[in-house]
Formats: structure tokens, C-alpha cells, sequence
């Protein structure tokens, strides 16, 4: 009975209780644990019932028809686009690899037996020329790389073998150009686009013989990635510029650097956009620091392609011109410009005679006589000490290899008048011919 449950208010704490009817306390218990027992039951049904409601609009039923049909288009065409570019594809080495030890190659061997390569213009395969796998047998006096007129092996996506024979090698953009011999396989080829426009972010993908994956498995890999930066390598050692025994890498053209995957057997490899147009060639330098894949530029490569085709050697190729001057007055560390040719490659940055040129890839010059360097201009070397205290020798090594036609170098000029300074963008051209 709960009639005589009555609500009083306690002054002390300023909040309600109940109050009973001494006479029916035991009436009263057993209706308030009945109610209480209730009022349990009643919570924990509609709890249950909450959950069930939560699971039942959270999680879709996986595999439904229509559902995810956007991403099921997505793998469709990129399936279609792999498809599509890896018959362009080739491995490619000095001589037929021996793959009869798979200790030697794949993921056993952590490396590669041969090197990537693609077709261009229906007979020509462009490739890395330092690829590891196009060592030359009789290695020169500065490079240990496959000369004009050696013989390759390569390997179609299909495992058609065939060989080709270097026409040209541009030793400045890391290049090798190879002929397929007559009888070779129909293998598509790729158009070169204009790697200016593959701008930060662009998508890429990279396509390659990864860990000999074209002579293990007749599969040429494919890699999705994103343009992350476009640079060139650091000139010098930034840590001790001053020092003359240090040198950045010979390499002073420009790189792409993407995100993806680049392993031994990639090198030479393609990377496209997706018109499935070659932006850049993989290749094995990179940039301590960033540790991301790095490919030359196809402006750069598409800059020298034509002379190569003629067989035009690696010395006689057209020189770089960047149209400018400079001089150093005696007795200060200042380097001015003294000269800008006009409808040259400086004139078109904004050049001015009489700015000081204080940067070089925003990295400071050092010396006068680190400038040639940073710039390019030229093939140069430098003698340097190699091997061990007791059993060391001194030989000539390269510190640049010449900046190459279609480069962007970024030079930071100051105004003498004022101070102010401003960087300016200035793309290499090609030298004109004295006759």
C-alpha cells in the first residue's frame, strides 16, 4: 500500500524525502522493490533495444549490390591503365642475366639483374645510363657505363627476348638510348609530356622491373604515388661549403621527386601522369634528407632526344646557355653580373646588369671558384684522396657532369642600391652554334 507515503522538505539540505506511515512499512517494501525490479527491466530492454538500432544503421551490409560503385570503377581503370603502359616496358642489362640462382636476384638477392627501360618512337628504348646492370665490361677512365655502340639484352613484358645496340648516351641527363635490332618484338611506345605542368601533387604512377619482377614472374610492376617536389641536388656539402674537398652530387639537372615505391630493377624505368604521357625516367640519385624516389625530367630528356637519334656523341652534344656574365672585383668576396646577352635564357628570368648574385638553389657561394660548379657549366672533376691512411690514392672525380638543356635554376639577385633582393627562375637553353 502507498497511500500513506507522504513527501516532506528537510530544511538542513534543502531537498526532498519520502516519509512513511509507520503502521504500513511492510506493506510499503514490498510495492517499492516490485516497482524498482520494474523499473530495471524496463532500462535494460530499452538499452538493448538502442544498440541493436546503432548496429543496424552503422554497418552497411558489405558486398550489397550497388554499394562502393565508385570504388569499383576506380580499380577497374586503373587495372585498365596498368594494362595498358606495361607493354612499353622492357628489362634491360649488358648481357642475358643468369637467373638460375635465385640467391642472386629478387627478394633473396635484395637487388636486381636487370635494369628498366621504355620505348619511344617505335624502334628506341631510353633507359638510366648508371643503372647498375649496364656496367660496361671494359669500363673507361671516368665511368663504368655502356658506351655508343655496345650491345644490350632486353626482355618484353611477354618474356620475348631481343637486343639492341647503344646509339647515344647523354652522361648530364643520366641517359642511355638504345635501337632494337630488326626482328624485334611490336611493343607499344610512350609520348614524352611536359613535365612543367606535373606540378606538386600531380598523380603518377611508376612503372619498372622491380627485383627482377619481369624475369621472375613475367609481371612488370606498377607503383601509385603523387609528385611531392621538383629541385635540383645540393650543390655542395652545406655542412662545410668552404671546404674544398667536398662536393655535392655531379648530377645538375633537375629531378621530379615521387612517392613511389623505387626498389633495384626500377632504374630506368617510366614515370607517367595519367594520360599515361612520360613526366620523368627513374633514376638511382636522390637527396639526403627527403629519401624519396627521384627521376630526370622529360623536358630535359626530350631537349637532347633528337641529337642522340643521329648518333650525335655524348662530347659534341649541344652545350648548355644560360646568357649571362659575371665578375668579382679584386679584393672582395661580391660576385656582380656583368653581361646578359639578349633573348637569352637570363634576359627572359629578368636579369640585370650590375645585380650581385648572392644564391645559387638559395644555397650561399662560397667562392668564386665554386660558382662554375653550382652552376653547371661544364664537366668538371676534382682530385681527391680515396682508400685508407696507409693505402690511399688520389684520383680525379667528377663534380659536375654540365647542367643539361631545359633545366630551371633558381638565383637570388640583390639590388646594390637598396638591398632588396629577389629570386628569379631561370631555364637553360641551348648554345647556338659558332658557324
Amino acid at each position: 500500500m502507498v497511500d500513506h507515503v507522504y513527501c516532506v522538505k528537510t530544511e538542513a539540505v534543502g531537498r526532498l524525502r519520502f516519509a512513511v506511515d509507520p503502521w504500513k512499512t511492510k506493506g510499503l517494501r514490498m510495492g517499492v522493490a516490485s516497482l524498482m525490479m520494474r523499473a530495471r527491466w524496463l532500462l535494460l530492454a530499452v538499452a538493448l533495444t538502442g544498440l541493436a538500432v546503432m548496429a543496424a544503421t552503422a554497418t552497411p551490409a558489405v558486398g550489397a549490390e550497388g554499394k562502393f560503385e565508385t570504388l569499383r570503377s576506380l580499380q577497374t581503370e586503373r587495372r585498365g591503365f596498368a594494362k595498358a603502359i606495361s607493354p612499353a616496358v622492357v628489362a634491360i642489362s649488358a648481357q642475358k642475366p643468369d637467373i638460375s640462382n635465385p640467391q642472386q636476384t629478387g627478394m633473396a638477392g635484395s637487388g636486381s639483374l636487370a635494369a628498366s627501360g621504355f620505348v619511344v618512337d617505335g624502334d628506341y628504348v631510353v633507359t638510366c645510363l648508371e643503372s647498375a646492370p649496364l656496367q660496361s665490361p671494359t669500363p673507361t677512365a671516368d665511368d663504368f657505363y655502356l658506351n655508343k655502340g655496345a650491345k644490350v639484352w632486353m626482355m618484353a613484358h611477354d618474356g620475348t627476348e631481343f637486343k639492341g645496340e647503344v646509339v647515344g648516351r647523354d652522361r648530364r641527363n643520366l641517359l642511355l638510348l638504345i635501337k632494337m635490332e630488326d626482328g624485334h618484338p611490336d611493343l607499344p611506345s610512350l609520348r614524352f609530356a611536359d613535365s612543367d605542368k606535373a606540378e606538386m601533387g600531380t598523380t603518377v604512377c611508376g612503372f619498372g622491373n622491380t627485383l627482377d619482377s619481369l624475369l621472375l614472374d613475367r609481371q612488370v610492376s606498377m607503383s601509385y604515388g603523387t609528385v611531392s617536389g621538383f629541385y635540383r641536388f645540393e650543390p655542395i656539402d652545406v655542412m662545410d661549403p668552404d671546404n674544398e674537398d667536398t662536393g655535392g652530387d655531379p648530377y645538375k639537372g633537375n629531378v621530379l621527386e615521387v612517392d613511389v615505391a623505387v626498389h633495384p630493377g626500377d632504374h630506368g624505368g617510366p614515370i607517367v601522369n595519367l594520360n599515361g604521357e612520360v613526366v620523368a625516367m627513374t633514376c638511382a640519385h636522390f637527396m639526403a634528407g627527403r629519401h624519396l624516389g627521384c627521376a630526370v625530367p622529360s623536358n630535359q630528356i626530350r631537349a637532347v632526344l633528337p641529337q642522340l637519334k643521329k648518333g650525335v656523341p655524348q662530347d659534341e652534344l649541344a652545350q648548355a646557355f644560360l646568357g649571362f656574365k659575371a665578375k668579382k672585383p679584386a679584393q672582395s668576396r661580391d660576385i656582380f653580373i656583368s653581361e646578359v646577352d639578349e633573348d637569352s635564357p637570363a634576359a627572359a628570368a629578368g636579369m640585370k646588369v650590375g645585380m650581385q648574385l648572392v644564391r645559387v638553389d638559395n644555397y650561399r657561394i662560397p667562392n668564386w671558384d665554386r660558382l662554375r660548379e653550382m652552376l653547371g657549366v661544364g664537366y668538371i672533376t676534382r682530385k681527391r684522396k680515396v682508400g685508407s691512411m696507409f693505402n690511399s690514392r688520389t684520383v680525379d672525380v667528377p663534380v659536375s657532369y654540365g647542367v643539361p638543356v631545359g633545366t630551371h635554376i633558381q638565383l637570388t639577385l640583390r639590388n646594390p642600391e637598396d638591398g632588396t633582393e629577389k629570386t628569379i627562375d631561370l631555364i637553360v637553353g641551348e648554345k647556338a652554334e659558332d658557324f
